[in-house]
């Protein structure tokens, strides 16, 4: 379904790009906004720096910031086609008896011609270790993103469907259910 939706997407914003390219050529493209949320993932005190890049295309990054000023990158989501990407939810939870950081990214869509409209979720989760410098980094745990996944909550192809992991309230649900362990959990 997403490669479906990736590719309507790219080919309205090609549509639309190639309509008002001189628009594009005067915008500046180093605008951007950030915001920040205390999480004391590491820490106290931690931040999470949410900053949306406003180039073509639109970026969303995330880094931890430290108290010391350092900034740790954890991810970038693109823009796909017309849709932005927005983060829904960011929070620190105990996995397999490990801190993961989770993020759940969403995507606004709306294409009439195929009857769809609604958000694209992703579910990322995240841990940091030391790598061989001794530096901290962020890599993706793709046991615990695959587990929560990603999926349409809307109308898509004319069809009601719902994404049932869209909030932290519904992950921590799910971490409840199994006891904070998704080793021995069946895929949802």
């Amino acid at each position: 379904m997403k490669s479906t939706l990736h590719f309507l997407t790219r080919f309205i914003a090609f549509l639309l790009t190639f309509s008002s390219i001189s628009a594009f050529a005067a915008a500046p493209t180093d605008a951007s906004g950030s915001e920040r949320l205390r999480i004391d993932f590491l820490a106290i005190p931690d931040w999470i720096e949410i900053s949306h890049i406003e180039e073509i295309p639109e970026r969303l990054t995330i880094r931890l910031v430290r108290k010391q000023g350092d900034a740790i990158p954890i991810s970038t989501f693109n823009q796909d086609g017309p849709a932005f990407p927005e983060l829904a939810s960011i929070f620190k939870n105990k996995v397999d008896g490990s801190q993961v950081l989770f993020s759940i990214v969403k995507w606004r869509y709306y294409l009439s011609g195929v009857d769809t409209e609604g958000d694209y979720y992703e579910v990322h989760a995240y841990e940091a270790k030391k790598n061989g410098n001794g530096e901290i980094v962020f890599t993706e745990n793709k046991k615990i993103s695959n587990f929560y996944g990603s999926g349409f909550d809307g109308k898509q192809e004319g069809k009601i469907v719902k994404f049932r992991f869209k909030d932290a309230s519904s992950i921590r649900k799910s971490l409840i259910q199994n006891n904070g362990n998704v080793k021995k959990a069946s895929t949802p």
